[in-house]
């Protein structure tokens, strides 16, 4: 954990800084968790990005937001109705801990000057935004907790706002912190359980410093707190920040806490993005292949009875031939069937005659007869839903890119397969998210990684002289190279590209057809982006994504 109380201090000496008199112009909410404060200080545009994701709590400034997406629940509409239009007063910290204090002045529902506190709350799954009036009366809160849900803190509308306890020693509060080093034997747990607002980044930093000599905890505690501020990331495979700079390799330094934290979430956030919408993809078309895998086992099983729909007929056709021989009181009867040379046994209904006993079974031999052709139909449609969603599964497999994901998305939107987000205003049309790559002969290579991208580059955009690759025999990706003297050194990078976007990607000496792109046609009926073609050539090559690092990436 990096943002601790110290964190917090000097976070909020910064935001206060910045957006002191500062106008709170609009609040929208981007998601369940997260909401952005447009606000004008200074002269300038400001925005205050709050999140209270259990995994990624978080307050600070960040640059103009790309997007605008505003979807306000109710908790956003009680802070427009009693926050939006107010002036920032202070932004302080409080208690030494991972809480900001936000007092805000705004006009009441009639007129009168009313002063508000708008407390965040930073404690992991406990994040939380609650909002007091000037007798610290808790108005309203992100997240209510009622009595009995936790033993030591209630937090609902109307109860007196009271800051969480603890036992802990104040970190500013020098004398005890020293008569607290004077002990022997401290690790790093100590401090942390006994100093307030001391996260582990920290506590071990200091037990280094110090070199784990206890005569000396003391002063590299107070050294390290006299430190400048100065924002810095530890730029490893595992990335820590801190206000300071306490680390000891790869450093890379901010110019404010605010982009510090922009930049380390802005990554952390897109990577919880893409594992989100992977996960969620992936079992969905999971989910998709199982159950037309089910249902054409059972349309299977229903066309092998109907199949047996002769049967009836020839039971119908034994009933007229034999109705003399049957009395009206049988069960059942059991004739010869010249037909099957064998003998029948053919139920009946005692209430009803011969004939209309054979009508029956006529009227079931006709019935079954049109099944079989429902049931062929609903057999070819199962199996295109089945392919697709098969092709789908290994497109998201291979897929990591948030965008490449979202286009696959937007994909299952389209086809219905599930629910379209209802939108006031409708998205505007994106560039599909296709990969160029540049060899070294300057030949462009183009490579669709979903339905939506192949089907583009392939019908749409490409030539018809442009040179088209696909591995054979199975689903991957359409990679068009556009050039019409094609070398041999690009053959070989088209060809390595198509088998590496394959299901064959871990294989060797994979077989890619290629053929001109005037050569290629969408298979009727088929849900995704297969096509047939005709005209082409075989290479066989061994997928390397090294060769592929090595081309020139737009």
């Amino acid at each position: 954990m990096s943002v601790d109380g110290r964190f917090i201090k000097y976070l909020a000496d910064e935001l206060n800084q910045d957006l002191s008199q500062g106008k709170i112009q609009k609040i929208s909410q981007i998601s369940n968790t997260d909401f952005l404060f447009n606000i004008r200080a200074n002269s300038q545009n400001k925005y205050l990005y709050l999140s209270l994701s259990t995994s990624v709590a978080r307050i600070h400034l960040i640059k103009r937001p790309e997007e605008k997406f505003d979807a306000p629940g109710g908790f956003c509409m009680f802070l427009r109705k009693h926050i939006e239009g107010g002036f920032i007063n202070q932004i302080k910290s409080l208690n030494n801990d991972r809480i900001l204090e936000l007092t805000i002045t705004n006009k009441n529902d009639i007129g009168d000057h009313e002063t508000y506190k708008m407390v965040i709350e930073l404690f992991g799954r406990y994040a939380n935004l609650i909002i007091l009036n000037h007798q610290m009366k808790i108005l309203n809160a992100y997240k209510h907790i009622h009595p009995f849900e936790q033993i030591d803190r209630t937090i609902v509308n109307g109860i007196t706002y009271e800051i969480p306890e603890d036992e802990k020693i104040d970190p500013e509060n020098l004398e005890e912190i020293k008569t607290f080093f004077s002990n022997d034997s401290i690790d790093q747990r100590d401090i942390i359980n006994h100093i307030r607002g001391i996260s582990p980044l920290l506590a071990k930093a200091i037990l280094r410093k110090a070199d784990h000599i206890p005569t000396h905890y003391f002063k590299a505690y107070k050294d390290l707190l006299e430190k400048p501020i100065k924002p810095t990331l530890k730029n490893t495979d595992k990335q820590l920040f801190y206000f300071i700079d306490i680390f000891e390799e790869k450093q890379k330094y901010f110019d404010s806490l605010s982009t510090l934290l922009e930049y380390y979430y802005h990554e952390q956030t897109d990577k919880e993005k893409v594992k989100q919408i992977h996960k969620y993809l992936y079992n969905f078309a999971k989910n998709q292949v199982n159950k037309y895998r089910n249902k054409l086992e059972k349309l299977s099983k229903d066309l092998q009875k109907a199949k047996n729909n002769e049967l009836y007929r020839i039971k119908g056709d034994l009933l007229i031939q034999d109705q003399y021989k049957i009395k009206p009181t049988d069960y059942h009867y059991t004739g010869f069937s010249y037909e099957l040379n064998q003998d029948i046994s053919i139920d009946l209904d005692r209430r009803l005659s011969v004939i209309e006993n054979a009508n029956k079974y006529f009227k079931r031999y006709k019935k079954l007869k049109t099944a079989i052709k429902h049931l062929n139909h609903q057999m070819i449609l199962t199996k295109h839903e089945l392919n697709y969603f098969i092709s789908l599964k290994q497109q998201i497999n291979h897929n990591y890119n948030y965008k490449d994901l979202e286009e696959i998305r937007d994909e299952l939107m389209t086809l219905k397969y599930i629910p379209k987000k209802k939108s006031k205003q409708e998205k505007k049309k994106k560039k599909l998210n296709y990969d160029t790559y540049i060899d070294e002969t300057n030949t462009r290579i183009l490579v669709g990684k979903n339905n939506l991208q192949n089907n583009y580059l392939t019908h749409k955009h490409a030539r018809k002289n442009d040179m088209w690759f696909h591995v054979q025999n199975q689903t991957g990706s359409h990679v068009v190279v556009q050039s019409e003297n094609l070398s041999e050194t690009s053959i070989r990078h088209a060809a390595n590209l198509a088998a590496y976007y394959s299901k064959s990607q871990q294989s060797s000496s994979v077989a890619v057809d290629y053929t001109l792109v005037k050569n290629i046609k969408k298979i009727p009926g088929e849900l995704g982006s297969f096509v047939s073609y005709t005209n082409q050539k075989t290479i066989y090559i061994d997928p390397n994504v090294d060769e592929i690092k090595k081309l020139k990436k737009q």
